[in-house]
């Protein structure tokens, strides 16, 4: 008999019963057919309920028969105590899915790599030093000047390439009338070539649609905002739209899921960087720096050699600086460039939640060892009001192994139910979560996905 015969006999309960009983029945008729007696053949075919046990064993797999009937026993326990074990689950749901939402957020936030290749290979410059204030502070915002010699000092080790603090801006697609607002990210042309990036529909930026001061004047939409703004029309494609003084041209849509380089920002529309008016402005701090590091190329020196181009920079600029203490341009002269591992992104919102999100993590585990324990104790007392059952169990032949399985699977039953009933908690409160401490002037965007990686809870 197949593997698979043996299992499905197992959900067959009483329909293989009766073939079994069907077929000691034909050995007796076929027994009384050739002359015998009908008592003397039912006698020298043995125990009838032996028969049937053993034929049961080898038509069906025993140990997952014995597991159907400890689930069946199981349930039937369940709804025996209704109080009990409601009790038992809600406390376990509400644990597990404060747990899962949390994780949601420290994932989208913290942990999820960037849709792009080689993340493990993306760095965000900044600068360390005292502030004008004389507390130590760090800085990742940069003059565009600055930024084109650093990228020709490390072209050989690393393709730099900028990106704008991502804003709200107001546009309109028609006319003054219908003003709009969307999010909007300055990039370098370069950007989503070396990022691995493909278009989903009509064209990306390329180092061509970035390179003469406020003669670019395209854009890329991202794949969500194409979707929930413009419902996926391919015609969205030489649309233009009127931000400021400018009209840009729609050239292409950047494939799902990338929504830019700053998790809780979901960045609607990228333009090239030069159509920004800080590109020429060596006092003009508008965005960040990110590195995609060649394979291969060291750290350290290249840290040192950005490090030198951007003091250089800084020590020409300062000649400008009037009224200035000396103190105060020594600090600033004296700040030390990093290279921070960026492979999840760089945003404000991470920098400003990790340590909360680190202690709402620590307090959602604590709960969930708290519902354990008070589960634990119930699971505890039923135990011990179920003693004669399982003393009653052991005097008709049960092993140990046997009465430990029927516990499991009752065990089991409760961590599913609350399993389900707190993913179902976790996917609403999320959201509510994130909606209950948006900023109504800059709302948080984060994709919460419930993938396996969370709901399996992993850090790694």
């Amino acid at each position: 008999m197949s593997l698979w015969s043996r299992i499905a006999n197992v959900f067959r309960g009483e329909r293989l019963n009766r073939e079994i009983d069907e077929e000691l029945e034909a050995h007796i008729e076929e027994a009384t057919a050739r002359g015998r007696d009908p008592v003397e053949a039912r006698r020298a075919l043995g125990s009838t309920l032996r028969h049937r046990e053993s034929s049961r064993d080898v038509r069906l797999l025993s140990w997952l028969e014995s597991l159907r009937a400890d689930a069946i026993f199981g349930w039937r326990q369940l709804n025996k105590t209704k109080v009990t074990s409601l009790a038992a689950i809600l406390s376990l749901a509400l644990a597990i899915g404060a747990c899962t939402s949390a994780f949601r957020l420290i994932d989208a936030l913290l942990l999820r790599p960037l849709p792009v290749a080689n993340p493990e290979r993306l760095y965000d410059l900044s600068r360390q030093g005292i502030g004008p204030d004389g507390k130590p502070q760090t800085f990742d915002g940069w003059a565009y000047p600055a930024f084109e010699l650093m990228r020709a000092a490390v072209k050989d080790q690393a393709e730099l390439f900028a990106v704008s603090y991502a804003e709200p801006v107001d546009l309109t697609y028609k006319s003054d009338e219908e003003i709009e607002k969307a999010y909007l990210q300055y990039v370098s042309g370069w950007m989503f070539p070396t990022l691995g990036l493909r278009p989903a529909l009509g064209r990306i930026f390329t180092e061509n649609d970035d390179l003469k001061p406020g003669g670019h004047p395209y854009a890329v939409l991202s794949y969500d905002y194409w979707t929930h703004r413009f419902g996926q029309d391919p015609k969205v494609i030489g649309r233009t739209f009127r931000m400021g003084n400018e009209i840009y041209e729609i050239a292409g849509v950047a494939e799902a899921p990338f929504t830019g380089t700053e998790p809780g920002m979901m960045v609607d529309i990228f333009v090239p960087t030069m159509m920004h008016p800080g590109v020429t402005h060596k006092d003009w701090t508008w965005h960040r720096t990110l590195a995609v590091v060649k394979p291969g190329a060291a750290l350290e020196p290249m840290r040192q050699k950005l490090e030198a181009t951007s003091h250089a920079f800084e020590e020409e600029r300062a000649k400008g600086f009037h009224g200035m203490r000396q103190e105060d341009i020594d600090n600033f002269l004296n700040q030390r460039l990093l290279l921070e591992p960026a492979a999840t992104g760089v945003s404000d919102l991470q920098s400003e939640t990790r340590r909360p999100l680190a202690v709402l993590g620590v307090l959602v585990a604590l709960v969930l060892l708290i519902a354990c324990a008070n589960v634990a104790n119930l699971m505890t007392a039923q135990a011990s009001a179920r003693a004669r059952e399982m003393a009653v169990r052991v005097s008709m032949g049960g092993g140990r192994w046997r009465l430990v399985q029927l516990v499991l699977v009752q065990s089991a039953w409760l961590a599913l139910l609350a399993a389900a009933v707190g993913s179902l908690f976790a996917w609403w409160s999320g959201p509510f979560v994130v909606s209950m401490i948006n900023p109504a002037d800059n709302p948080a965007r984060l994709v919460l996905p419930a993938d396996w990686p969370v709901e399996r809870g992993d850090l790694a």
